[in-house]
């Protein structure tokens, strides 16, 4: 699952299959004996329940967090930018074992301690950012890396100076096939 780029992909989604439900008319086929046979039927959803629903995605989006304290789950992303620096993992049950191999030739055939040490410092590095522009907890995350673009692009430029001013880090990003 590639987590970089899933900003309100879940709400996006819900608005987008009501407000795509204007007067919907759907087909469904059936194979009996072999022989399709199709069906329509019509939808229609009305004005209160689509605004009801545009309402309700849109309190997902920007509610902090529920009564019980659970945060919606767009809540919980890094940025883009951020993950470019990690590797994404097959989701696909069945793939192959060498899957990571063949995708990130450099970073398999470094050490488990040089990934290892690789992942200490980009996370070591990230947290840094993050206290020294003062941003703590979810809901601040949130803003600052996701909802506030500019404040995301320079936390970004942070990150890549703090990065290029780390020569040890160059180094394990250059084994892990990696760049700035």
């Amino acid at each position: 699952m590639y987590i970089g780029n899933a900003y309100s992909t879940a709400s996006v989604a819900y608005t987008r299959q009501f407000n795509n439900v204007n007067t919907a008319q759907s087909t469904q086929s059936d194979s009996v004996t072999g022989n399709a046979q199709t069906q329509a039927d019509r939808v229609s959803i009305s004005d209160a329940a689509r605004e009801a629903a545009s309402a309700e995605a849109s309190t997902v989006a920007s509610t902090s967090s529920t009564s019980s304290g659970e945060y919606p789950v767009e809540m919980y992303q890094i940025p883009k930018w951020m993950a470019d620096y990690g590797f994404e993992l097959s989701n696909q049950t069945g793939s192959s074992g060498n899957w990571f191999a063949e995708r990130y030739p450099q970073a398999a055939a470094a050490t488990d301690e040089e990934r290892a040490e690789y992942s200490r410092r980009i996370d070591g590095h990230y947290q840094a950012l993050l206290a020294s522009n003062g941003i703590e907890g979810l809901e601040a995350h949130y803003q600052a890396t996701i909802l506030d673009l500019n404040s995301s692009e320079s936390l970004h430029q942070q990150m890549r100076e703090r990065l290029q001013n780390d020569p040890g880090m160059l180094e394990l990003m250059a084994k892990m096939g990696k760049s700035i």
